[in-house]
């Protein structure tokens, strides 16, 4: 019974100080920030100091973890933004009567760019769930939009 209390005192001072050390060491301060930043949704932010965290240490595996994952989410999050940019532009367009040719190739383009883009986004298990939902969505809607408007019916 004493040997198995010693054991947990050791286990119990080794992860103390696993623990001490990673809230000390600049490098995993960094990368425990950027978590933070990361879980909150503020992705430039999650980045930088990811790049940080592993450029002071390249073997800070959470560093490194954090500046894929980081990297992963300002993709989608890019591939998400610029749809909602072209959806805006796109409703304008649609505002004005008649559409032009030169406005059906403009919204052509734009629907295929999109369309490209989203296959080219990586899928990791790394990826975000949420972003990948929101990515999807902004697709969909852009490969509807193109099916409805240009393929022949």
């Amino acid at each position: 019974m004493r040997s198995k209390a010693l054991y947990l005192v050791i286990a119990l001072a080794l992860l103390g100080g696993m623990a001490i050390f990673a809230w000390t060491n600049p490098s995993y301060e960094k990368a425990f920030e950027a978590k933070w930043y990361y879980l909150t949704g503020d992705y430039d932010t999650a980045l930088k100091l990811a790049q940080e965290a592993y450029a002071e240490d390249p073997y800070n595996r959470m560093a490194l973890t954090m500046l894929n994952r980081a990297k992963t989410a300002k993709i989608y999050e890019d591939y998400i933004k610029e749809g909602e940019n072209y959806f805006k532009t796109i409703e304008s367009i649609a505002r004005r009567k008649p559409i032009s040719e030169a406005d059906r190739i403009r919204i052509k383009m734009m629907c295929e760019v999109m369309i490209a883009r989203y296959e080219t986004l990586p899928n990791t298990p790394l990826s975000d769930p949420e972003l990948k939902r929101e990515a999807e969505t902004i697709y969909n809607k852009f490969k509807e939009l193109y099916d409805s408007l240009f393929k022949a019916k």
